[in-house]
C-alpha cells in the first residue's frame, strides 16, 4: 500500500510538472483531475476512496474522449492514448463493479506499455499528453507489480 502511494505520487508530481511546463489546457485539466482523484482515493475519508476512483475514471474518459474526437491528432497518436486509457479503466470499472473477469482484464494492464514503447520507437509527438500518460502508466504499474511479485517472476 505505502508502496503504491510512493509510484503514483512521484508520478503525480512528475505529471504535475510537465503539465506547468508545457501550459496545456485541456491536457492539465486531466492530470488534475487523475491526480485529485489519485489523493482522494488514498485520503480513505467517509467513502472518499470510490469518489476518488470516480474522479479518476472520469478524468481518464475525458481524456479518451479529447484524443478520439481532436481533429489534429494522427491516428497513431489516438491509437497510443486510448491504448494506455482503456485498460486501467476498464480494470477498475471491472473491480468496482465486483464483474467476473477482472482477473483476466489484469492482462490487458500490459497494454499502456506495449503502447508507450510503440509511441517511443515510432516519433510520435506526445509532447502535451505525456503528464497524464505518465499517471496512467504508475496506476497499470502499481496494478502490476503486487501480481509479478507474488507469482515470484520479478
Amino acid at each position: 500500500m505505502k508502496t503504491d502511494m510512493i509510484i503514483l505520487g512521484i508520478a503525480s508530481v512528475w505529471g504535475l510538472y510537465h503539465t506547468l511546463r508545457n501550459k496545456h489546457i485541456l491536457s492539465g485539466l486531466v492530470t488534475l483531475g487523475l491526480i485529485g482523484g489519485i489523493i482522494l482515493a488514498f485520503l480513505r475519508l467517509n467513502d472518499s476512496s470510490f469518489l476518488g476512483i470516480l474522479v479518476f475514471i472520469i478524468s481518464a474518459s475525458i481524456a479518451l474522449l479529447y484524443t478520439l474526437f481532436y481533429k489534429n491528432f494522427s491516428p497513431a497518436k489516438r491509437i497510443i492514448i486510448a491504448l494506455t486509457i482503456l485498460p486501467t479503466v476498464m480494470y477498475w470499472i471491472f473491480l468496482v463493479n465486483h464483474f467476473q473477469g477482472a482477473e483476466w482484464l489484469w492482462y490487458s494492464l500490459f497494454l499502456p506499455f506495449i503502447a508507450i514503447i510503440y509511441g517511443i520507437m515510432r516519433p510520435v509527438y506526445l509532447k502535451n499528453e505525456w503528464g497524464f500518460i505518465i499517471i496512467l502508466l504508475a496506476e497499470a504499474f502499481t496494478h502490476i507489480y503486487p501480481v509479478l511479485l507474488n507469482q515470484r517472476i520479478l
